[in-house]
C-alpha cells in the first residue's frame, strides 16, 4: 500500500442532508418570486388597463379625483379616454342632448306617469275630487286644468350634475310655480280664449326668473303651455259659453266688415263730390275771373270816351243781329209814326225748294 501524496488535494466530502434542502428550497423560492413578479407586473397592467373609458356620442364625461372634479371639470368629449381606476378617480357619465324637456306636475287631472302612459282625456264627472284630480286657481276664482312643458339647454354641465341632488325635479317645481303664480294674475276666459298667448310668454318669464335664482347652470329656450281646460265636471257648460262668444265674434267681425265697406263706398263718394265741387268752383272762380279782367279793359275804353265806345259796341250788337235777318228796318231815333207795308208779295218757290217725297 502505497502512502498518500501529501501534495495531492484531499477528496472533497459530500454536502450535509440539511443543506442540500436549503438550496432547493433557495431555488423554488426564487422560481416563485419570478412568477409572483410576472403577476405583479401583470396585475399593474391589468389595473392600470381598466382606467380606459369611451365616451358615447351622445355623452360627455367628468374625471373626478377623490371626489372633486379634475381640470375645474373639464368636460371629456366622444372618444377614448383614460384615468386612474377606483377608488382614485371616477368618471361620471352624462347623457345629453341639444334640448331637453321638463313638464309640469301640477294643474292637470292626468298625472305625469299617466300622460306618459298614453292616457285619454279624461271623461265628465259629476263633480271635482281634489284628493286624484290637479287644478289651479284663476284671478276670478276659477278652477281651470294646465299642463305646460319647458324646452331648456344645459350651458353648464359641471354646476347642473354636482351642485343639485336632482338638478332636472328643480326645473319642474320652477315650471309648476310659474304656473300656479301666472294663473292666480289671468282670468279663466282669458286664460282659454282671449289672452292664450300674454298667458304663455308670463309663464316663461316667471319660469327663466325662477331658474336664474337658483342657478342651475340651463338655458330656458321655450316654454309651451301644451294644453289649457276648464274644469272637468263643467266642460259642457263651458263649450256652450264658447261657442256662444264664437258666435258673437263672428257676428262681430260680420258687422265690422260691412261698416269697413259702407265707410269705404261712402268715402269714396264724398271724395268725387269734393273733387267735382272743387273742379265746379275752380271753373266758375276761372271764368268770374276772366270776366272781371275782361270788364276791366272795357271800364277802361269806356272812361276815355264813353259815346264812341258806346257807338262801337252798338255797332257790334247790329252786326251780330243784321247777320240773320232777312229784311232790315231802320227806325229815326225822333220819329212818331211808324209805318210798315206788309203787303209784300211772296216769292216764287224754286225747284230746290220743293220738298221731295221719299216715296
Amino acid at each position: 500500500m502505497n502512502p498518500p501524496d501529501p501534495h495531492t488535494p484531499p477528496p472533497e466530502s459530500a454536502p450535509p442532508a440539511e443543506d442540500a434542502g436549503s438550496q432547493a428550497l433557495s431555488e423554488a423560492m426564487r422560481s416563485s418570486f419570478v412568477i409572483v413578479q410576472v403577476i405583479m407586473v401583470a396585475l399593474v397592467l391589468v389595473f392600470l388597463g381598466s382606467g380606459f373609458f369611451t365616451v358615447g356620442p351622445t355623452e360627455a364625461a367628468i374625471k373626478l379625483r377623490l371626489g372633486k372634479p379634475v381640470d375645474g371639470g373639464r368636460l371629456l368629449g366622444p372618444g377614448p379616454h383614460w384615468a386612474w381606476p377606483a377608488p382614485i378617480d371616477e368618471v361620471v357619465k352624462i347623457h345629453i342632448t341639444s334640448l331637453t324637456n321638463a313638464e309640469s306636475s301640477v294643474g292637470w287631472y292626468a298625472t305625469p306617469a299617466e300622460r306618459a302612459a298614453g292616457a285619454q282625456d279624461a271623461p265628465d264627472m259629476p263633480k271635482l275630487n281634489p284628493a286624484n284630480i290637479s287644478y289651479v286657481l284663476t284671478a276670478d276664482t276659477n278652477i281651470i286644468h294646465v299642463w305646460a312643458t319647458a324646452h331648456y339647454r344645459i350651458t353648464d354641465l359641471t354646476v347642473f350634475q354636482f351642485n343639485f341632488v336632482n338638478a332636472p325635479d328643480f326645473i319642474t317645481n320652477a315650471l309648476n310655480n310659474a304656473l300656479i303664480h301666472a294663473s292666480s294674475e289671468f282670468l279663466v276666459d282669458e286664460i282659454l280664449t282671449t289672452k292664450q298667448a300674454a298667458f304663455r310668454e308670463r309663464v316663461e318669464q316667471l319660469v327663466r326668473e325662477l331658474i336664474e335664482a337658483e342657478h342651475l347652470g340651463v338655458t330656458v329656450d321655450l316654454v309651451d303651455v301644451s294644453r289649457s281646460s276648464p274644469p272637468i265636471h263643467l266642460r259642457p257648460y263651458f263649450d256652450e259659453v264658447t261657442k256662444a262668444m264664437s258666435k258673437s265674434h263672428r257676428l262681430v267681425e260680420d258687422a265690422q266688415t260691412y261698416s269697413t265697406n259702407i265707410l269705404a263706398r261712402a268715402t269714396g263718394e264724398a271724395d268725387t263730390r269734393v273733387k267735382v265741387a272743387d273742379a265746379v268752383r275752380k271753373w266758375r272762380v276761372d271764368r268770374i275771373t276772366a270776366q272781371a279782367d275782361k270788364f276791366k279793359k272795357l271800364l277802361a275804353q269806356y272812361e276815355v270816351d264813353p259815346e264812341l265806345f258806346k257807338r262801337i259796341k252798338q255797332t257790334g250788337v247790329l252786326a251780330d243781329i243784321y247777320t240773320n235777318v232777312q229784311d232790315k228796318i231802320m227806325v229815326p231815333p225822333n220819329s212818331k209814326e211808324l209805318r210798315f207795308q206788309l203787303n209784300r208779295e211772296l216769292q216764287e218757290p224754286s225747284v230746290s225748294n220743293i220738298p221731295m217725297s221719299p216715296y
